[in-house]
């Protein structure tokens, strides 16, 4: 059964976006949903006053992107604001759910080096914030199709794993 999407699920730092980026770099269709909301929105303080409608307009856009034809889609999640939506897409698509798993120390350490701007946690306090949050009521809850700790097998690791769930799903009756 062909995978319409992937949801990878993760804190701050846990890889979502590099791994992401490096599968859309193989054709899968990963788009940057945290820069356009960005974009869209024009400030982070105004995203936040219409999270509501931000995530609703983002979640269809995420349907019809999975549901149209090719390869599978590709969409990062900390699982906190849309948890419905993944409860729901889980439903609605062919979808393999990835944990991606770290600790707060590396955590920490990927989201200091990472370029400014182009997340919607960039800073220390939030990305403790989230993580915390992720690792007590995201982490031990959400039914996920494999956990990867990227600490231990780095993310060309996360890739080919990721890349091998997709091919065993399509081979699967």
């Amino acid at each position: 059964m062909t995978t319409q999407l992937v949801v990878l699920l993760g804190a701050p730092g846990s890889g979502k976006t590099t791994l992401g980026r490096m599968l859309g770099g193989r054709g899968w269709r990963f788009r940057e949903w945290e820069l356009e909301l960005l974009d869209t929105w024009g400030s982070r303080e105004n995203l936040i006053a219409h999270k509501t409608e931000a995530l609703a307009a983002l979640h269809q856009r995420v349907r019809d992107l999975a549901a149209s034809p090719g390869p599978p889609a590709v969409y990062e999640s900390t699982g906190l604001s849309d948890a419905e939506f993944l409860d729901n897409v889980v439903g609605e698509l062919r979808t393999l759910v990835v944990r991606l798993d770290v600790s707060l120390d590396e955590a920490r350490r990927r989201t200091h080096r990472r370029p400014r701007g182009e997340h919607l946690a960039d800073d220390d306090a939030a990305t403790r914030r989230i993580w915390n949050e992720f690792t007590a009521t995201v982490q031990p809850v959400r039914p996920v199709d494999v956990a990867i700790d990227t600490e231990q097998v780095g993310l060309h690791g996360a890739l080919e794993l990721v890349i091998a769930e997709v091919d065993r799903a399509a081979r699967a009756p």
